[in-house]
């Protein structure tokens, strides 16, 4: 006899009707893990499932019509029943218990143990029945407080490695120092001297890292502030001859970026004001930093000075500062313009993540 190939013998459709069994229903309430405990309109327990045995250590036939608060701190018992009262008068069906702050469970051996909870209410015929159903967070407890214990290490450790490289770095600053006033060679003395800024630009960065709360990125707009504060002092610029304005928007940026970024301002600058006002001239330093839409960065150093010499070529000079700038860009994987003279502006411009959209 010939057979269908289409009429092969198939799995008969599951009998659903199954799921609708109370049965089924209070197997799957009893072998819970979770705590799930009912009580009736005296607050008074009538579902003790094996989650619960396993959570409180106490046996169904040990709590069954005792009041709900057994299982309660006594701390916590004081205005329980007041407050199951209210949650029954109320519209809401269920709500998260103890949403303002933590709430414990007492196991039959005293021990305390932190808990989450939820409760609901039914109506079963004219009588209200409330359950809560429990979860002991114990262990994720205790790995949020190892977790936060580690960060706090962790952030500890991270302070005191700026702090220590701020003060080696201001320890290298004081031997060029001495160095420096240890020659008459007054080019030996400025070399020494444009050394410090540099470490000092450095050291100004692990400083701010060391004093802020965040540790991953420096607040570049108070590091310019401080930078550039410090460089018209070393420089003895007199008040009023050479003024500076910033517009530096809301930067952040990773110490790996900001180390090279102050560099090139230190540079910039310092150029500016050893060289862009010569005989006591008169003149205007801007520096505007700005996050632009791309996600990249925008440093504008400019001034109103004689600008570059023309025997000078930024691309070709080998004075060590502009050539030290060159190669900070190249780290930043940015680009850099020149405008001038008259004056001198410097656009460079790079990505905060080394990639562009």
């Amino acid at each position: 006899m010939r057979r269908d190939h289409n009429s092969k013998n198939l799995a008969a459709p599951p009998d659903l009707s199954i799921l609708q069994s109370p049965d089924l229903l209070a197997r799957i309430l009893e072998i819970a893990d979770d705590a799930i405990i009912s009580v009736d309109t005296g607050f008074r327990i009538c579902v003790f499932n094996q989650g619960a045995a396993k959570i409180f250590g106490y046996a169904p036939a040990e709590v069954l019509g005792q009041p709900l608060t057994i299982l309660l701190p006594a701390r916590f018992r004081n205005g329980h029943d007041g407050q199951m009262a209210a949650f029954a008068r109320s519209p809401t069906p269920s709500r998260v218990m103890a949403q303002r702050s933590e709430i414990f469970g007492l196991r039959k051996d005293g021990r305390e143990f932190p808990a989450e909870a939820s409760i609901s209410k039914v109506d079963l015929g004219g009588v209200q029945l409330f359950t809560v159903i429990l979860r002991d967070v114990s262990e994720s407890r205790h790995v949020e407080r190892t977790l936060r214990a580690a960060l706090q290490d962790k952030e500890i450790l991270l302070r005191e490695v700026h702090h220590r490289v701020k003060n080696n770095l201001q320890v290298i600053s004081s031997l060029l120092s001495l160095q420096a006033r240890a020659t008459q060679d007054e080019e030996v003395r400025r070399a020494f001297d444009e050394s410090q800024h540099r470490i000092q630009s450095m050291a100004l960065i692990h400083e701010q890292l060391y004093e802020s709360t965040d540790f991953s990125d420096v607040d570049f707009p108070e590091y310019i502030r401080q930078l550039a504060q410090r460089l018209f002092r070393s420089y003895q610029v007199r008040p009023g001859r050479v003024e500076l304005e910033t517009s530096i928007g809301d930067v952040r940026l990773g110490v790996d970026v900001a180390v090279p970024c102050g560099l090139i301002v230190n540079e910039l600058l310092s150029n500016s004001l050893k060289h862009g006002f010569p005989n006591d001239e008169q003149g205007l330093i801007r520096i505007n930093v700005e996050s632009m839409p791309d996600k990249s960065v925008l440093l504008t150093v400019s001034d109103n000075g004689v600008g570059l010499p023309p025997e000078i070529g930024f691309w070709s000079t080998k004075t060590l500062g502009l050539r030290l700038v060159r190669s900070l860009v190249r780290q930043l994987d940015g680009e850099i313009e020149l405008e001038g003279p008259p004056g001198a502006e410097f656009r460079i411009r790079f990505s905060v993540d080394g990639t562009r959209e």
